[in-house]
């Protein structure tokens, strides 16, 4: 009995060990920082800076605030503030965002009030 388990464990040890399985590949779950950080400087270099507005709606324009107040006069803060920072008039953004401000707590009070 014994001859026979040293017989079994020498042709054990005899037989060519198999590889592993290959296990799974992690090499996609890592990103190479320089890689992106050179696409992203390549990538602003390339772009073209937006062309200024030019007609009616240029930033300080009587045209643009009579247009952005209409905007903002239907309840569409977001498109009035998106309109005057397309063009440009970022005193208009804030005057947008203010007037917004002003308005917007007043419904939420209304809001949170029992019924």
């Amino acid at each position: 009995m014994i001859a026979t388990s040293l017989i079994a464990a020498a042709l054990a040890g005899a037989a060519p060990a198999q590889p592993p399985a290959p296990g799974p590949d992690y090499s996609g779950l890592w990103t190479r920082w320089s890689a992106v950080n050179g696409d992203s400087l390549r990538a602003e270099a390339a772009r073209e800076t937006p062309a200024a507005p030019s007609g009616s709606l240029r930033a300080g324009s009587p045209e643009l605030g009579t247009r952005v107040g209409e905007i903002v006069r239907t309840g569409d803060c977001e498109e009035g503030e998106r309109v005057a920072r397309a063009a440009g008039d970022f005193p208009l953004v804030e005057a947008v965002r203010a007037h917004c401000r002003t308005a917007v707590p007043a419904v939420s009070r209304d809001m949170r009030r029992p019924r």
